[in-house]
């Protein structure tokens, strides 16, 4: 699946249409709720379920492919309509590219940074959702496009520093922020937010509570920042660095579940 680069005032469109459509869904303000917004990635993850949702309804797909004008992806749309398995496996398609994590990145980083890179059916699925044409947004924006200094791709970009025309995707430094939680899972007040910058960080008792024997002095956990992600890597010598389930989460040959008491090797059959 091919790479788009997308520039500032296109992404801004995105991010608007996108953040309507989602607040008048849920009855929101959406000046409101954009005021709230953060680097979070709780804030993306509901708005994900509801694009995946939309784009999952077959005659959302058909409104679309009667609303865009002719081009490539009216044709492409055309040769899928009387094939009902290839279409539904293109909107599988579509549905795979679409994460809270990507969100964030066009909706938090995106105002940020002059450009930034998406795959192809990304891009579509957000023009999608918001029943736009990205054909005619781009005719009608022509003279921004004309007017563009010429732009080198975003991987190039860290091959030439001095090119000051090229936003890398992930320029800005990431951070995340780490709360106590009481033994009732509320927020504990008394403990002050924690903060980290970077794209590797170690955490142990004195970064994370000096107070709290349980957790060790030495390296208990890293968490690493990598092509839009956040990874957290266990380094505890006793195994003892776990998260909580909360969501579906993906697992593999080799990982160790904890049921209880019990430690449970997973593995495919």
């Amino acid at each position: 699946m091919p790479n788009v680069i997308i520039k500032k005032f296109e992404m801004l469109f995105l991010r608007e249409q996108i953040l309507k459509k989602y607040t008048d869904l849920i009855g929101s303000d959406c000046v409101e709720f954009e005021k709230e917004l953060t680097g979070y990635i709780g804030h993306y993850e509901r708005l994900a379920d509801v694009i995946i949702e939309y784009i999952s309804e077959e005659k959302n797909l058909e409104l679309y492919f009667k609303f865009i004008k002719q081009g490539p992806l009216k044709i492409r749309l055309k040769n899928l309509e009387e094939r009902i398995e290839d279409k539904r496996r293109y909107i599988r398609d579509l549905k795979s590219f679409v994460s809270e994590n990507v969100l964030r990145k066009l909706i938090f980083y995106g105002p940020k940074n002059d450009q930034l890179t998406f795959k192809e059916n990304f891009i579509i699925a957000c023009y999608f959702y918001s029943h736009a044409d990205r054909s005619l947004f781009l005719e009608k924006n022509i003279t921004l496009i004309l007017n563009e200094k010429k732009t080198i791709p975003p991987a190039a970009a860290l091959e030439n520093n001095s090119n000051k025309d090229t936003v890398y995707a992930f320029a800005q430094e990431p951070g995340f922020s780490l709360q106590i939680l009481k033994d009732n899972n509320e927020i504990d007040h008394s403990k002050k937010e924690l903060q980290f910058k970077g794209e590797k960080i170690d955490l142990n008792r004195s970064t994370l509570d000096p107070e709290n024997m349980t957790i060790t002095s030495k390296i208990q956990a890293e968490i690493k920042f990598k092509d839009g992600n956040f990874y957290l890597e266990n380094r505890s010598l006793l195994q003892t660095t776990f998260l909580v389930v909360i969501k579906p989460c993906k697992i593999s040959k080799g990982d160790i579940i904890v049921f209880g008491n019990k430690r449970f090797l997973f593995k495919e059959l």
